[in-house]
């Protein structure tokens, strides 16, 4: 080989590096591995992550990342307070009660910015707001966050627990108890029981626990703290890569249903349409400002709301749960309500 066609060869693999460094492409050896954990396993809800694997969003930010399927919010919240995981997705309540018990974690975004809890009925039964129900035979799940959150709502809309006949049963059973006219009202969530409704032809109506007297912030992504501090441009660029994921999976839920498809072949495709839908609602819920980012006022009636039913002490601030040093800025965030 001559001199000249070395030099030659020298040239061009530092214009090839400059080019692939101008469009944030990043060289397989510099791409930084990690691993992300659901909250459950794949749905429509937790679709935009797989869609920006699919389009490359983390690759292009210089992360190789590996989703997981979860198995519940409280067992990935343990796990990522534990270093299990590098990071995860997961409701709001396991974590803050975690973080409050001692573990060192932060949210560092929140999808849904308010909890999917609603109190349905099928429209035959007249129902027009949640002290409709005084009288009626309402159906509570014995496992879920509905049977702590629900006296709030009671006394929110000025009933007791008497005012009802309540019935707890096992989540499985809610949607058809209700079709079949077994219970009057059931406490289920507009992300889930709603959706089985609708799949099955059926009419009704839901009133979201947020605007009833239990306005809590809901999903976010998480990560422990020592990893946030070993990482944090890392944790800046997933968070910023996952955004773009879900703003792409809003504009174009098909692609995110084949991404979660292809990523996880035994997901469900027929109800993920569906549960896009929902947490498009549940990102701009709860007077949320911007996608990705509730506001301190939420995060303070959350925590207030946890204390009333000794879910969190009263005196630990709102502060100790959530840090926003990991979001992009404010102008690269959309905006809601969302058009």
């Amino acid at each position: 080989m001559t001199a000249n066609t070395w030099k030659t060869m020298r040239k061009t693999a530092a214009l090839a590096a400059l080019a692939s460094a101008a469009f944030g492409i990043m060289p397989a050896a510099a791409q930084q591995k990690m691993t992300f954990l659901l909250n459950v396993p794949p749905a429509g809800y937790n679709s935009g992550f797989e869609l920006a694997v699919e389009k490359g969003f983390y690759k292009e930010a210089g992360l190789d990342v590996t989703i997981e399927p979860g198995n519940g919010s409280q067992t990935t919240a343990q796990l990522i307070s534990v270093g299990k995981y590098d990071i995860g997705f997961a409701d709001s309540a396991p974590v803050m009660k975690l973080i409050s018990g001692g573990a060192k974690m932060k949210v560092v975004a929140t999808i849904l910015q308010g909890n999917p809890n609603a109190v349905t009925a099928l429209k035959k039964t007249g129902l027009k707001s949640v002290a409709d129900i005084k009288g009626r035979s309402v159906a509570m799940p014995n496992a879920g966050s509905q049977p702590a959150m629900f006296p709030l709502v009671l006394a929110a809309n000025g009933l007791k627990e008497e005012d009802i006949k309540l019935v707890n049963m096992p989540p499985s059973s809610m949607v058809a108890s209700l079709i079949q006219g077994q219970v009057d009202v059931i406490l289920g969530s507009v992300d889930q029981y709603d959706i089985a409704l609708r799949d099955q032809g059926q009419e009704f109506v839901s009133y979201l626990f947020i605007d009833s007297g239990a306005p809590t912030v809901s999903t976010s992504i998480i990560a422990s703290d020592e990893f946030l501090a070993k990482n944090p441009d890392a944790v800046k660029k997933f968070v910023a890569a996952s955004l773009k994921g879900w703003y792409a999976a809003l504009d174009k839920p098909a692609d995110a249903v084949a991404a979660m498809k292809k990523m996880f072949p035994d997901a469900n495709e027929k109800l993920a349409p569906a549960q896009i839908e929902a947490t498009r609602m549940l990102m701009c819920v709860n007077r949320a400002k911007f996608v990705g980012k509730a506001t301190p006022e939420q995060w303070s009636d959350t925590v207030k709301i946890f204390a009333k039913i000794n879910v969190l002490p009263d005196n630990v601030p709102a502060t100790a749960y959530y840090t926003y040093d990991y979001l992009p800025a404010e102008s690269q965030l959309r905006t809601c309500p969302m058009k």
